[in-house]
C-alpha cells in the first residue's frame, strides 16, 4: 500500500515536470520571432529614413546662396567715394554740354564726384603749367595734337594701353586711325575725342551780298586774297576777321607742298625754301592795309572769342576754325545765319590738299591721378556712352566710335550734321607727326613776339619776318 502511494505520486510529479517543459518551449519560440520581427524592421526603417538626411545635405544650397550673395558686399566696396578733377578749355556751348554729360555720368555713378575747371586755350596751358609745377594735375584734362607729347616726355601722363586691355576703356568700334595720334612710340598717351580738320568758315549770305563766289576745295592763297579784298571792297566788311598766324595755317601751307611745319623727328623746321612763307606774310600785311582784314592791333586790344567776333556779329565773312568748332561758332552766330565750311587755301604751288584729318583734342590720365581707374571709365563713358554723345552733339569733332557715329547722326543739329559732311568729301593728306614740345614756346616766344607783332605793326618787312622765323625756330629745336 504504501509502495503504491509512493508510485502514484513519483507519476504525478512527473506528469507535471512535462507539463512545465511543453509551457516553457513555446513561449521561448515566440519571444525569438517575435524579436526577429520586431528588430527587423526597425532596422529596415531606420535604413529608409536616412534619405531625410541625405535631403537635407543636398538642402544646404541655401549656404551656396549665402555664398553666391557675397558680390553685393564686393560691389559696395567697390562703390566707395571717389573724386575725379577734370580741366577742359573751349567755347561757352563746349562749357554747357560738358557739365551736362558730367551730371549725367555721375548720376549713373552716384559714388563718383567730379569737380571740373574750363577756360579760354591760352589759360588752359597756363593753368595746367602751374599745376604741374606744384604736382597738382587733374585726373583727365584736355589735350592737344601739338602739346600732348611734351607732356609724355616730362612724364606727367599714364599710358592709356593697360586699361584698354582690360577692357576699362573699350576701342573695338574705333579704327585704328582715329587712335594712332595719340601715341607715342607706339604707347597710347591720348584719346582721340573726334576726328576733326581745319577750314575757313564763311557766311554764305554774305558771300551772295558781295556777288563773290563761293571757294573752290581746291582755291589758293592767290584765290584767298582776291577774295577778302572782294568782300571788303563790295559790303564794306572784313573779308577774314582773323587769324591768319595760326601755326597751324603755315603748317598747311607747307602741307599742300608735300612737306610741314616741322620735320619728322622735330629737330628743325620741315622745309628750307622761304619764300612761300614770305609771299604769306607779305599777303597778312597787304590784307590788313586795305582793311580787308581786321588789323593787328585791333586783334590784340580786343581778343576775340569763338563767340565773340566780326563774324558773329555779321561784320566779317571768313573765319578760319576747326571743324570741331563749327557747332560752336553757329550757335553764337544764330540758326538764322547762312555758314559753311571750305577747305584751306593751298599754296600758289600746292601739289596736294593742305588739309587733313587730325585728332580734335584728346582726353589724358596725368600721372597725379589719385584715381586713374576711374579716370579711364569716364573717358570710357565719353568715348562709347549714346546718350553722353547725343549731349556732347559731335562738339569736339565727329565722335571715333562708328557705334556712336550711326547712332547720335539722325539726330544732329544742322551744324553737327554739316561737320559731318564736311569731312566725309574733303580731299586731304597724310597727317604729319605730331609737333616737337618746343613748339608751345616757339609760337608763345618766337612767332608772335619777335615776327608777328613786328611785321603787323610795319617794324619789319615780310623777307625779314621770314628769316627771323626759321632761324630763331631751326635754332631753338637744333640745340
Amino acid at each position: 500500500m504504501k509502495r503504491s502511494i509512493v508510485t502514484l505520486f513519483t507519476l504525478l510529479l512527473l506528469v507535471m515536470m512535462l507539463f512545465l517543459v511543453s509551457c516553457s518551449t513555446p513561449e521561448s519560440n515566440d519571444n525569438g520571432e517575435e524579436a526577429q520581427a520586431t528588430e527587423a524592421p526597425a532596422a529596415e526603417e531606420e535604413t529608409e529614413a536616412e534619405p531625410p538626411a541625405e535631403e537635407e545635405a543636398e538642402a544646404e544650397p541655401p549656404a551656396e546662396e549665402e555664398t553666391e550673395a557675397e558680390p553685393p558686399a564686393e560691389e559696395e566696396a567697390e562703390a566707395e567715394p571717389v573724386d575725379l578733377l577734370l580741366q577742359w578749355w573751349g567755347s561757352q556751348s563746349r562749357h554747357d554740354i560738358t557739365i551736362a554729360v558730367v551730371d549725367a555720368y555721375m548720376a549713373e555713378n552716384p559714388n563718383v564726384n567730379i569737380t571740373y575747371e574750363f577756360s579760354s586755350f591760352p589759360d588752359h596751358w597756363t593753368i595746367l603749367a602751374t599745376k604741374a609745377a606744384a604736382g597738382s594735375l587733374p585726373d583727365v584734362i584736355q589735350q592737344d595734337y601739338a602739346y600732348f607729347i611734351q607732356y609724355v616726355t616730362d612724364d606727367l601722363l599714364l599710358p592709356l594701353d593697360p586699361f584698354v586691355e582690360s577692357g576699362v576703356i573699350d576701342l573695338s568700334n574705333v579704327p585704328a586711325e582715329a587712335v594712332d595720334g595719340g601715341r607715342v612710340d607706339g604707347e597710347l598717351y591720348a584719346l582721340n575725342l573726334g576726328t576733326n580738320s581745319q577750314s575757313f568758315v564763311i557766311d554764305v549770305d554774305l558771300f551772295e551780298a558781295a556777288g563773290v563766289e563761293i571757294p573752290a576745295p581746291d582755291w589758293t592763297w592767290a584765290d584767298f586774297e582776291e577774295t577778302a579784298n572782294a568782300l571788303h571792297e563790295a559790303l564794306g566788311i572784313y573779308g577774314i576777321v582773323g587769324g591768319l598766324e595760326n601755326p597751324q595755317i603755315i603748317n598747311a601751307l607747307y602741307l599742300s607742298r608735300g612737306e610741314g611745319l616741322y620735320n619728322d623727328d622735330g629737330t628743325a623746321l620741315g622745309f628750307t625754301d622761304a619764300q612761300p612763307l614770305i609771299d604769306y606774310f607779305a599777303m597778312m600785311v597787304r590784307l590788313q592795309e586795305s582793311g580787308a582784314m581786321v588789323s593787328r592791333e585791333v586783334q590784340v586790344a580786343e581778343a576775340y572769342t569763338l563767340e565773340n567776333n566780326p563774324l558773329v556779329a555779321g561784320e566779317g565773312a571768313m573765319y578760319f576754325a576747326h571743324t570741331n568748332q563749327f557747332v560752336g561758332l553757329y550757335t553764337a552766330a544764330g540758326e538764322d545765319r547762312n555758314l559753311m565750311m571750305v577747305p584751306v587755301p593751298r599754296a600758289v604751288d600746292g601739289t596736294q590738299s593742305a588739309n587733313y584729318f587730325k585728332p580734335s583734342m584728346f582726353f589724358s590720365i596725368t600721372s597725379h591721378s589719385q584715381n586713374p581707374e576711374e579716370a579711364a571709365k569716364f573717358i570710357n563713358y565719353f568715348t562709347n556712352s549714346i546718350e553722353a554723345n547725343e549731349i556732347l552733339a559731335a562738339e569736339r569733332g565727329v565722335p571715333i566710335s562708328t557705334v556712336v557715329q550711326e547712332a547720335i547722326k539722325p539726330s544732329m543739329s544742322p551744324a553737327a550734321a554739316a561737320s559731318f559732311d564736311f569731312l566725309a568729301n574733303l580731299e586731304v593728306s597724310p597727317i604729319r607727326p605730331p609737333d616737337p614740345p618746343q613748339h608751345g614756346e616757339i609760337q608763345t616766344n618766337i612767332t608772335v613776339p619777335l615776327v608777328i607783332d613786328p611785321l603787323m605793326f610795319g617794324e619789319i618787312t615780310a623777307e625779314e619776318a621770314a628769316q627771323i622765323y626759321m632761324d630763331e625756330i631751326n635754332a631753338l629745336l637744333g640745340s
